[in-house]
Protein backbone atom coordinates (compact mmCIF):
# COMPACT_ATOMS: atom_id res chain seq x y z
CA UNK A 1 0.00 0.00 0.00
CA UNK A 2 1.18 3.14 -0.77
CA UNK A 3 0.35 7.05 -0.14
CA UNK A 4 1.57 10.32 -1.33
CA UNK A 5 1.26 13.45 -3.14
CA UNK A 6 0.32 13.61 -6.57
CA UNK A 7 0.24 17.22 -7.86
CA UNK A 8 0.24 20.49 -5.77
CA UNK A 9 -0.41 23.47 -7.83
CA UNK A 10 -1.35 27.20 -6.70
CA UNK A 11 -2.10 29.50 -9.69
CA UNK A 12 -2.27 33.23 -10.01
CA UNK A 13 -4.35 34.32 -12.96
CA UNK A 14 -4.87 37.97 -14.16
CA UNK A 15 -7.13 38.76 -16.69
CA UNK A 16 -6.70 41.78 -18.84
CA UNK A 17 -10.12 41.35 -20.79
CA UNK A 18 -11.63 44.52 -21.74
CA UNK A 19 -15.13 42.33 -20.53
CA UNK A 20 -15.09 40.07 -18.10
CA UNK A 21 -16.76 37.11 -18.34
CA UNK A 22 -19.88 36.33 -16.14
CA UNK A 23 -18.43 34.61 -12.96
CA UNK A 24 -14.85 35.64 -13.16
CA UNK A 25 -12.57 38.34 -11.99
CA UNK A 26 -10.12 40.55 -13.08
CA UNK A 27 -7.51 38.59 -10.93
CA UNK A 28 -7.72 35.02 -9.03
CA UNK A 29 -5.48 33.46 -7.20
CA UNK A 30 -6.22 30.04 -6.24
CA UNK A 31 -5.52 25.93 -5.68
CA UNK A 32 -5.35 24.63 -8.81
CA UNK A 33 -4.84 20.63 -8.03
CA UNK A 34 -4.07 19.04 -4.93
CA UNK A 35 -4.31 15.18 -5.65
CA UNK A 36 -3.96 12.73 -3.44
CA UNK A 37 -3.13 9.30 -4.20
CA UNK A 38 -2.92 5.82 -3.00
CA UNK A 39 -2.59 2.98 -4.89
CA UNK A 40 -1.18 -0.52 -4.14
CA UNK A 41 -0.91 -4.74 -5.40
CA UNK A 42 -2.37 -7.67 -4.23
CA UNK A 43 -0.63 -9.98 -6.13
CA UNK A 44 0.59 -10.73 -10.34
CA UNK A 45 -3.60 -11.42 -11.06
CA UNK A 46 -4.15 -8.09 -8.91
CA UNK A 47 -0.96 -5.61 -10.08
CA UNK A 48 -2.58 -2.58 -9.00
CA UNK A 49 -5.37 -0.86 -7.41
CA UNK A 50 -5.31 3.10 -7.44
CA UNK A 51 -7.31 5.90 -6.02
CA UNK A 52 -7.20 9.41 -6.68
CA UNK A 53 -9.22 12.26 -4.81
CA UNK A 54 -8.30 16.01 -6.13
CA UNK A 55 -9.05 18.58 -3.02
CA UNK A 56 -9.32 21.32 -5.48
CA UNK A 57 -12.54 22.34 -6.22
CA UNK A 58 -12.51 22.33 -9.97
CA UNK A 59 -15.35 25.63 -9.55
CA UNK A 60 -12.49 27.66 -9.19
CA UNK A 61 -11.06 27.05 -12.53
CA UNK A 62 -13.84 28.95 -14.02
CA UNK A 63 -15.58 30.94 -11.64
CA UNK A 64 -15.61 31.80 -8.01
CA UNK A 65 -18.96 30.05 -7.54
CA UNK A 66 -19.62 26.89 -4.67
CA UNK A 67 -22.18 24.03 -6.40
CA UNK A 68 -21.96 20.34 -6.04
CA UNK A 69 -21.14 19.76 -9.77
CA UNK A 70 -18.16 21.81 -9.43
CA UNK A 71 -16.67 19.83 -6.62
CA UNK A 72 -15.54 16.25 -7.93
CA UNK A 73 -13.20 15.21 -5.70
CA UNK A 74 -13.05 11.50 -6.24
CA UNK A 75 -10.95 12.01 -9.72
CA UNK A 76 -10.00 7.95 -9.95
CA UNK A 77 -10.54 4.37 -8.21
CA UNK A 78 -9.96 1.25 -10.58
CA UNK A 79 -8.56 -2.08 -10.06
CA UNK A 80 -6.09 -4.18 -12.65
CA UNK A 81 -6.86 -7.52 -13.95
CA UNK A 82 -4.63 -10.35 -15.19
CA UNK A 83 -6.91 -12.65 -16.83
CA UNK A 84 -4.18 -15.39 -17.01
CA UNK A 85 -0.97 -15.13 -16.79
CA UNK A 86 -0.53 -17.89 -20.19
CA UNK A 87 -2.28 -14.45 -22.34
CA UNK A 88 0.09 -11.83 -21.83
CA UNK A 89 1.04 -9.73 -23.15
CA UNK A 90 -1.43 -10.65 -25.73
CA UNK A 91 -4.17 -9.49 -23.72
CA UNK A 92 -2.07 -7.66 -20.86
CA UNK A 93 -4.88 -7.10 -18.35
CA UNK A 94 -8.26 -5.34 -18.28
CA UNK A 95 -8.98 -2.17 -16.53
CA UNK A 96 -12.29 -1.87 -14.74
CA UNK A 97 -13.45 1.42 -12.41
CA UNK A 98 -13.14 5.00 -12.99
CA UNK A 99 -9.63 6.92 -14.81
CA UNK A 100 -8.52 8.14 -17.56
CA UNK A 101 -9.76 7.55 -21.28
CA UNK A 102 -7.11 5.57 -23.07
CA UNK A 103 -7.47 7.70 -26.22
CA UNK A 104 -4.74 10.49 -26.92
CA UNK A 105 -1.87 11.75 -25.48
CA UNK A 106 -2.37 14.63 -22.88
CA UNK A 107 -5.99 13.98 -21.91
CA UNK A 108 -4.39 10.22 -20.55
CA UNK A 109 -1.83 11.90 -18.63
CA UNK A 110 -1.77 12.48 -15.38
CA UNK A 111 -1.56 16.28 -14.11
CA UNK A 112 1.27 16.00 -12.25
CA UNK A 113 3.25 14.81 -15.69
CA UNK A 114 1.85 17.47 -18.07
CA UNK A 115 3.79 20.41 -19.31
CA UNK A 116 1.89 23.23 -19.02
CA UNK A 117 -0.32 24.53 -16.12
CA UNK A 118 -3.55 24.36 -17.88
CA UNK A 119 -4.48 21.35 -20.76
CA UNK A 120 -5.09 21.85 -24.54
CA UNK A 121 -8.73 22.90 -25.94
CA UNK A 122 -9.48 19.34 -27.04
CA UNK A 123 -9.29 18.18 -23.83
CA UNK A 124 -10.85 21.47 -22.30
CA UNK A 125 -11.87 24.31 -24.47
CA UNK A 126 -14.13 26.91 -22.94
CA UNK A 127 -17.73 27.40 -24.26
CA UNK A 128 -18.73 30.00 -27.32
CA UNK A 129 -22.15 31.98 -28.01
CA UNK A 130 -23.14 32.62 -31.24
CA UNK A 131 -26.10 33.27 -33.19
CA UNK A 132 -28.62 31.20 -31.91
CA UNK A 133 -30.59 30.27 -29.05
CA UNK A 134 -29.10 26.88 -27.05
CA UNK A 135 -31.55 24.17 -27.82
CA UNK A 136 -33.44 25.68 -30.95
CA UNK A 137 -33.17 24.59 -34.66
CA UNK A 138 -31.11 27.91 -35.13
CA UNK A 139 -28.45 26.96 -32.92
CA UNK A 140 -28.64 23.55 -34.26
CA UNK A 141 -27.84 24.40 -37.29
CA UNK A 142 -25.23 27.20 -36.90
CA UNK A 143 -23.35 25.13 -33.68
CA UNK A 144 -23.85 28.94 -32.28
CA UNK A 145 -24.64 28.51 -28.48
CA UNK A 146 -22.22 25.83 -27.07
CA UNK A 147 -22.06 26.86 -23.29
CA UNK A 148 -20.16 25.64 -20.48
CA UNK A 149 -16.80 23.39 -21.21
CA UNK A 150 -16.93 21.80 -24.23
CA UNK A 151 -15.55 18.14 -23.04
CA UNK A 152 -14.41 17.48 -26.96
CA UNK A 153 -12.34 14.37 -26.07
CA UNK A 154 -13.72 13.42 -22.53
CA UNK A 155 -10.74 13.04 -20.22
CA UNK A 156 -12.52 10.34 -17.19
CA UNK A 157 -15.09 7.96 -17.08
CA UNK A 158 -16.05 4.71 -15.32
CA UNK A 159 -15.40 2.05 -18.13
CA UNK A 160 -14.21 -1.64 -19.03
CA UNK A 161 -10.79 -1.36 -20.96
CA UNK A 162 -8.86 -4.01 -22.34
CA UNK A 163 -5.64 -3.31 -22.80
CA UNK A 164 -2.85 -5.82 -24.70
CA UNK A 165 0.68 -5.89 -26.94
CA UNK A 166 0.54 -8.79 -29.34
CA UNK A 167 3.69 -7.13 -31.26
CA UNK A 168 6.82 -4.95 -29.94
CA UNK A 169 5.56 -2.21 -32.01
CA UNK A 170 1.90 -2.09 -30.85
CA UNK A 171 -0.33 -1.88 -27.87
CA UNK A 172 -3.65 -1.73 -28.10
CA UNK A 173 -6.99 -0.53 -25.82
CA UNK A 174 -10.62 -1.48 -26.47
CA UNK A 175 -13.56 -1.18 -23.93
CA UNK A 176 -16.55 0.58 -23.26
CA UNK A 177 -17.74 3.58 -20.79
CA UNK A 178 -20.71 5.20 -19.79
CA UNK A 179 -20.06 8.44 -21.52
CA UNK A 180 -21.67 10.72 -18.61
CA UNK A 181 -18.13 11.95 -17.46
CA UNK A 182 -17.04 11.38 -14.16
CA UNK A 183 -19.05 10.72 -11.19
CA UNK A 184 -20.37 14.09 -9.51
CA UNK A 185 -22.27 14.84 -6.35
CA UNK A 186 -25.72 15.78 -8.59
CA UNK A 187 -24.99 13.87 -11.07
CA UNK A 188 -25.78 9.70 -12.16
CA UNK A 189 -25.44 7.66 -14.65
CA UNK A 190 -28.55 7.91 -16.97
CA UNK A 191 -27.36 7.38 -20.20
CA UNK A 192 -28.10 3.50 -20.92
CA UNK A 193 -26.36 3.06 -24.50
CA UNK A 194 -22.73 2.85 -23.35
CA UNK A 195 -19.69 4.21 -25.61
CA UNK A 196 -17.18 2.20 -27.18
CA UNK A 197 -13.96 3.27 -27.07
CA UNK A 198 -10.19 1.53 -28.86
CA UNK A 199 -6.45 2.72 -29.67
CA UNK A 200 -3.85 1.78 -31.69
CA UNK A 201 -0.53 2.74 -31.02
CA UNK A 202 2.50 2.26 -33.33
CA UNK A 203 6.17 2.68 -32.23
CA UNK A 204 8.26 2.01 -34.87
CA UNK A 205 11.22 3.08 -32.73
CA UNK A 206 11.68 3.42 -28.81
CA UNK A 207 12.30 6.95 -29.07
CA UNK A 208 8.48 7.65 -31.14
CA UNK A 209 5.05 6.38 -31.84
CA UNK A 210 2.04 7.45 -33.27
CA UNK A 211 -1.19 6.37 -32.39
CA UNK A 212 -4.96 6.72 -33.71
CA UNK A 213 -8.01 6.55 -31.17
CA UNK A 214 -12.01 6.49 -31.47
CA UNK A 215 -15.14 7.10 -29.44
CA UNK A 216 -18.53 6.32 -30.42
CA UNK A 217 -21.68 6.62 -29.23
CA UNK A 218 -24.60 8.53 -27.97
CA UNK A 219 -25.30 11.24 -25.46
CA UNK A 220 -28.09 12.83 -23.77
CA UNK A 221 -28.72 16.49 -22.64
CA UNK A 222 -29.43 15.05 -18.79
CA UNK A 223 -27.48 16.08 -16.43
CA UNK A 224 -24.63 15.63 -18.50
CA UNK A 225 -21.50 17.16 -18.37
CA UNK A 226 -20.16 17.15 -21.78
CA UNK A 227 -20.34 20.34 -22.81
CA UNK A 228 -22.46 20.80 -26.39
CA UNK A 229 -23.48 17.80 -27.23
CA UNK A 230 -27.56 17.33 -27.64
CA UNK A 231 -29.46 13.81 -27.58
CA UNK A 232 -28.40 11.28 -29.89
CA UNK A 233 -25.30 9.96 -31.87
CA UNK A 234 -21.82 11.42 -31.73
CA UNK A 235 -18.20 10.34 -32.88
CA UNK A 236 -14.98 11.19 -32.17
CA UNK A 237 -11.71 10.62 -34.12
CA UNK A 238 -8.02 11.08 -32.91
CA UNK A 239 -4.41 11.00 -34.30
CA UNK A 240 -0.90 11.61 -32.11
CA UNK A 241 2.42 11.43 -32.14
CA UNK A 242 5.10 11.84 -29.80
CA UNK A 243 9.04 12.31 -30.81
CA UNK A 244 11.71 12.16 -28.27
CA UNK A 245 14.71 12.20 -30.62
CA UNK A 246 17.74 9.85 -29.23
CA UNK A 247 20.41 11.88 -31.05
CA UNK A 248 19.11 15.17 -29.52
CA UNK A 249 18.92 14.41 -25.92
CA UNK A 250 16.49 16.32 -24.17
CA UNK A 251 14.22 17.56 -27.01
CA UNK A 252 10.94 16.47 -27.09
CA UNK A 253 7.89 17.20 -29.91
CA UNK A 254 4.43 15.99 -29.79
CA UNK A 255 0.64 16.88 -31.56
CA UNK A 256 -2.70 16.04 -31.52
CA UNK A 257 -5.44 16.40 -34.19
CA UNK A 258 -9.01 15.53 -32.77
CA UNK A 259 -12.25 15.19 -34.75
CA UNK A 260 -15.83 14.56 -34.40
CA UNK A 261 -19.63 15.35 -34.46
CA UNK A 262 -22.30 16.04 -31.72
CA UNK A 263 -25.50 15.16 -31.58
CA UNK A 264 -27.93 18.00 -32.09
CA UNK A 265 -28.21 20.41 -29.15
CA UNK A 266 -31.49 18.80 -26.65
CA UNK A 267 -34.03 21.14 -26.23
CA UNK A 268 -37.61 20.50 -23.77
CA UNK A 269 -39.03 22.82 -26.73
CA UNK A 270 -41.79 21.35 -29.11
CA UNK A 271 -42.87 22.22 -32.69
CA UNK A 272 -40.22 23.09 -34.95
CA UNK A 273 -37.52 24.55 -32.47
CA UNK A 274 -37.41 20.74 -31.20
CA UNK A 275 -33.99 19.28 -32.32
CA UNK A 276 -35.75 15.81 -32.79
CA UNK A 277 -37.48 17.29 -35.25
CA UNK A 278 -34.03 17.28 -37.30
CA UNK A 279 -34.52 15.55 -41.19
CA UNK A 280 -33.24 11.74 -40.16
CA UNK A 281 -32.00 13.19 -37.03
CA UNK A 282 -28.89 14.10 -38.52
CA UNK A 283 -25.63 14.86 -36.55
CA UNK A 284 -25.21 17.25 -35.19
CA UNK A 285 -21.97 20.04 -35.82
CA UNK A 286 -18.80 19.27 -36.70
CA UNK A 287 -15.23 20.23 -34.16
CA UNK A 288 -11.92 20.01 -34.95
CA UNK A 289 -8.89 20.48 -32.81
CA UNK A 290 -4.99 20.00 -32.78
CA UNK A 291 -2.08 21.47 -31.79
CA UNK A 292 1.53 21.28 -31.36
CA UNK A 293 4.43 21.70 -28.88
CA UNK A 294 8.10 21.34 -28.53
CA UNK A 295 10.09 21.28 -25.07
CA UNK A 296 13.54 21.14 -24.70
CA UNK A 297 15.29 20.18 -21.25
CA UNK A 298 19.12 21.84 -21.24
CA UNK A 299 21.45 18.94 -20.33
CA UNK A 300 24.77 20.60 -19.15
CA UNK A 301 25.94 23.96 -18.82
CA UNK A 302 24.17 27.13 -16.57
CA UNK A 303 21.34 26.39 -18.40
CA UNK A 304 21.13 22.94 -16.68
CA UNK A 305 17.93 20.79 -15.51
CA UNK A 306 16.03 24.06 -17.12
CA UNK A 307 13.23 23.52 -19.87
CA UNK A 308 11.52 25.87 -21.94
CA UNK A 309 8.89 24.83 -24.12
CA UNK A 310 6.16 26.75 -26.07
CA UNK A 311 2.93 25.28 -27.68
CA UNK A 312 0.10 26.67 -30.14
CA UNK A 313 -3.01 25.35 -31.22
CA UNK A 314 -6.54 25.92 -32.34
CA UNK A 315 -10.03 24.50 -31.88
CA UNK A 316 -12.92 25.11 -34.21
CA UNK A 317 -15.98 24.67 -32.01
CA UNK A 318 -18.12 24.53 -35.70
CA UNK A 319 -17.03 24.06 -38.32
CA UNK A 320 -19.34 26.47 -40.80
CA UNK A 321 -19.97 28.68 -38.02
CA UNK A 322 -17.80 32.23 -38.40
CA UNK A 323 -15.73 33.96 -36.15
CA UNK A 324 -15.81 30.57 -33.32
CA UNK A 325 -12.51 29.64 -34.08
CA UNK A 326 -9.82 29.92 -30.97
CA UNK A 327 -6.16 30.47 -31.11
CA UNK A 328 -3.88 29.98 -28.35
CA UNK A 329 -0.29 29.99 -28.45
CA UNK A 330 1.61 29.44 -24.85
CA UNK A 331 5.11 29.40 -23.68
CA UNK A 332 7.10 28.56 -20.73
CA UNK A 333 9.94 27.43 -18.36
CA UNK A 334 10.27 24.41 -16.10
CA UNK A 335 12.63 23.60 -13.71
CA UNK A 336 13.76 20.29 -12.48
Amino acid sequence: FNIGLNVLQVQFLQNEAPVQAAGSANDRFFIRRAELIAWGKVNDYFPRYHMLADFGALSNVTANVASGTGNQILRAAYVDIVPALSAQPYIDKIRIGQYRIPVGIEGSTSSGLIDFVNRNYITAAPGISGGGTAGTTTANVTGASVGSTIDFIPERDIYFDVKGKPFEFLEYDLGFMNGNGINGLSTVDNNSQKDVFGRARIKPRKDMFFSFGTIAGKSTNLNSRNGGRGLGNYDRYIADFQIKPEAIPGLWLQGEFAWGHDAPLASTATGATNPEAFPNRSRGVMRTGWYVYGKYLFQSGFMKDWELLARYEEFDTARGLSEDMMYRTTVGINYY
